[in-house]
This record gives structure tokens, sequence and C-alpha cells, in this order.
């Protein structure tokens, strides 16, 4: 039980840290979402816990900005969301309760890609919000204007993915040779 607390607390620390990160996409909660997925064992607390703490961040984000509070609720947001559910599932299936190097890496550029496809798409399809043509032309011009964003998201989840997994790893093993030497 007290392990679901340290990953539920460092999610929401990850997910809250974005009030304090203004540069568009270079935010941990990609990781939030890769490591809820690999470290939480229940099936519904890996999914529950990233996802709550992205909705508690996001409703502080919309009451201090209002003009993204009119976003909350639209299908780019929702995509978001989709994109997160996914980042879990790679965070289970990829990089597993044992991660190495090698698969946190290719969880945080899989997901990268994921979330880039899923709300790019969406941000093209959104009946409120696109200024996208609707046809071939206005998606490929989105996926083009996406790619600077792109880029943030990847290095955002390479990085913050390597830092709480590569923290987290040394936490539990001084708190197990405390545990040993006690």
């Amino acid at each position: 039980m007290r392990r679901i607390g340290e990953i539920s607390a460092i999610i929401l620390l990850l997910s809250l840290s974005r009030l304090a990160i203004a540069i568009p996409n270079l935010e941990p909660i990609g990781a939030a979402a890769l490591f809820g997925g690999a470290m939480l064992s229940s099936k519904y607390l890996r999914y529950m816990i990233p996802l709550l703490a992205l909705f508690i961040g996001d409703l502080i984000i919309a009451s201090l900005a209002p003009e993204f509070g009119a976003h909350l609720f639209s299908p780019t947001f929702i995509a978001v969301y989709l994109s997160f559910v996914a980042a879990v599932f790679i965070g289970k299936k990829l990089i597993g309760n044992t991660p190495k190097i090698k698969t946190v890496l290719g969880g945080a550029v899989l997901s990268s890609v994921v979330f880039f496809l899923i709300t790019n798409f969406a941000a093209w399809a959104d009946p409120t919000f696109s200024f996208y043509p609707k046809n071939i032309a206005g998606l490929w011009a989105c996926y083009l204007a996406g790619i600077p964003f792109y880029k943030m998201t990847l290095v955002s989840n390479v990085v913050f993915s390597s830092a709480v997994f590569g923290l987290y790893a040394f936490y539990r093993k001084q708190v197990e040779s405390k545990q040993v030497i006690a």
C-alpha cells in the first residue's frame, strides 16, 4: 500500500509541476502516465491515478486561465486524455514493473509518437476550434504545424521519463538497503 501512495504522489507532483513550466509541451505529464502504467500493479489504478492527476492539473490551469477552460472538454482535449490512456498502456506493456533504460526510452519515444498522431488528428478534426480544411491537405498541414510541438513532447518524455524512473529506482534501492540493515 505504501508504494501506491509513493507512486501516486510522484504522479501528482509531475502533473502539478506543469503550473511552473511555461514552455508548451515541455511538461512531465507523459512521464507521469508512463510511470503510472509501469509501476502501479492495479489495472484500474494504473489508469485512474495518472488521468485523475492530469485532470486536477487541468482544472487548476483552467481556473487560472479561463481561455484554457474553454477547450477543456473539446475533442482535442479528449484526444489528449486518450493519448495518455495509450501512454499508460505503453508503460505497462513496454516498460513493465522492472524498467530498463532501453524500455523507458522506447516507451518515451513511442508515447510521444502516439500523442503527436492522436492530438494532431483531433486538432484537425475539431469542429469548433480547428481552422484546417477537412481534407488530406488540411490534415497534412496540421501535422506539419505540430512538428515543433512534437519535438518538445519528445524531449519532455525522454528527459522526464529517464529522470523519474531513474530517481525512483535509486530511491527504492536506498529504502531496501536500509531495510536490510535494520
